[in-house]
């Protein structure tokens, strides 16, 4: 079991460092590109052909994996001063119910991501040749984390392995 859990916890660290230079990679890509549209129109006269299209899809793709880092993270919104004040007892059944729901969410974001990333098909964006599968897919992408980060965590929560308190967003868990 300890290997097990070495291996976990391995695999976290490096999701974790992914995920961080993954949202740090794409908020980068997105400054850029809109200061250069910004720049390229009012300073060269001359507006690129992709400055509104491919900065909404960065930003969508942005909004389903930094949603996975996020929760990964503990940083996503709650409202855990309730859940301060509750009894340990209270307060893992608590955090188990909101790791269900939390995870279903993901399930379903997943699914329904996936089924409309499929939908588009070859379909390439109209001013970049990127297909749009690439940004579309980050929705199931996203929900598919979500789901494994909250599954893993209800499993500590449930076999006490993590406590309650380790996922409040102070916390370094």
């Amino acid at each position: 079991m300890d290997r097990l859990m070495q291996i976990t916890d391995t695999l976290d660290r490096w999701t974790t460092a992914v995920l961080d230079a993954l949202v740090v990679a794409m908020a980068g890509l997105l400054l850029i590109l809109l200061n250069w549209a910004v720049f390229a129109r009012f300073v060269l006269n001359d507006s690129v052909s992709w400055g509104e299209e491919l900065p909404a899809h960065i930003l969508a793709a942005l909004t389903f994996i930094g949603a996975a880092y996020l929760t990964r993270t503990n940083e996503h919104l709650g409202f855990d001063a309730v859940l301060r004040v509750m009894s340990p007892t209270l307060k893992r059944i608590v955090t188990g119910m909101n790791l269900i729901l939390m995870g279903g969410f993901g399930a379903l974001l997943a699914w329904y991501g996936g089924i409309a990333a499929l939908s588009f098909g070859s379909r390439t964006l109209i001013s970049v040749e990127l297909p749009m599968v690439l940004f579309r897919g980050t929705m199931a992408v996203g929900g598919m984390l979500i789901l494994i980060f909250c599954a893993v965590r209800l499993v500590g929560i449930a076999t006490g392995r993590v406590s309650p308190d380790d996922l409040l967003p102070e916390s370094d868990a």
